[in-house]
């Protein structure tokens, strides 16, 4: 097997509120020793509640923040250790398509000019020429009509604007794209469109993706494998996205996707108790105050996450089939 484009080490991210009067420093961990090999040529997705740590994640993959500790591989490169002159050429290879397509594109910007930032930001001394070919490439690569490139954002659809941010991402021609959510804030026909788009770019272009959403109909179609944070830490990993999940929160979170059909529908089981403070995370599993398998030990002893002989990851003391 080929090495993994990108790997995570032990990658942690602190965030801290300032101290005020009769009001202590506190810390919250978003990202909590997440390791993780993201494969060449795979959708990875990953997927969890809101505030979970997801979208930390990709931006730390991309050293769009730092993080408090742990390490970034990218192509065997230590990025972590980059200047940022360095890092800046580095980018070339990677970025990030946005969820909001409506506040990720700076409206001042007609098409064309979101869409030749990136070369001016990299120092590539485009001929008028080179620039107007690539901006019609890009154009078409995407299925937006060359005669929107004199438009502004506002005279654009939601779908459009993504579309845009999916071009800009391209332009340098990267080999990995971390995605944010990027249908969230769409319709669902409009989704079904960039995911086909997303789907044929990389098929023709042998593209890498990092897929953050909280749709599990999409992950499970669209994903090669599926990542399941829960506070900030991987809980389980599923190689094959139509394997059953073995954590009792995985478990809960994929019964939980509503099924059209009602014939093929589930019962539900609501999680009880509260979700931990992130300033105060238990020191065993994060989930054992929601379990109903927990027992003293899932209060006091963190799991590791292991690997069976499937492949598939698990940090439980109680795994369920």
């Amino acid at each position: 097997m080929s090495a993994p484009l990108v790997s995570l080490k032990g990658l942690t991210r602190d965030f801290s509120t300032g101290a005020g009067f009769m009001k202590p420093r506190r810390t919250m961990r978003a990202v909590d020793n997440v390791s993780l090999d993201i494969p060449r040529g795979t959708v990875t997705g990953v997927v969890g509640e809101s505030g979970c740590g997801k979208s930390t994640l990709g931006r730390l993959v991309l050293r769009l923040i730092e993080p408090t500790s742990g390490t970034i591989n990218f192509d065997g490169k230590d990025i972590g250790t980059l200047k940022s002159s360095a890092m800046r050429t580095m980018r070339r290879n990677m970025q990030m398509v946005f969820q909001d397509p409506y506040s990720s594109i700076d409206p001042r910007y007609t098409v064309q000019k979101a869409l030749m930032e990136p070369f001016q930001i990299q120092g590539s001394n485009l001929s008028k020429a080179d620039a107007a070919a690539r901006l019609a490439e890009l154009m078409a690569m995407v299925g937006l009509n060359p005669s929107q490139t004199g438009s502004y954002p506002h005279q654009l659809s939601g779908g459009q604007k993504q579309r845009v941010g999916i071009a800009r991402a391209l332009a340098l021609k990267p080999s990995f794209l971390v995605l944010d959510e990027p249908t969230a804030s769409l319709d669902v026909s409009i989704q079904a469109q960039i995911i086909g788009l997303l789907e044929q770019l990389q098929a023709d272009l042998g593209l890498t993706y990092l897929f953050i959403s909280h749709d599990l109909s999409i992950v499970r179609y669209f994903c090669s494998r599926i990542v399941v944070m829960y506070l900030g830490r991987i809980v389980e990993v599923l190689p094959d996205p139509q394997m059953m999940p073995q954590h009792p929160y995985a478990q809960a979170l994929m019964n939980s996707h509503f099924e059209p059909d009602p014939t093929r529908r589930k019962h539900v089981q609501i999680l009880k108790g509260e979700i931990p403070s992130p300033y105060n995370l238990p020191a065993g599993c994060a989930f054992s105050a929601r379990c109903p398998a927990a027992t003293a030990i899932c209060h006091s002893k963190r799991p590791a996450l292991l690997s069976d002989i499937s492949g598939q990851q698990i940090a439980c003391h109680y795994p369920q089939s």
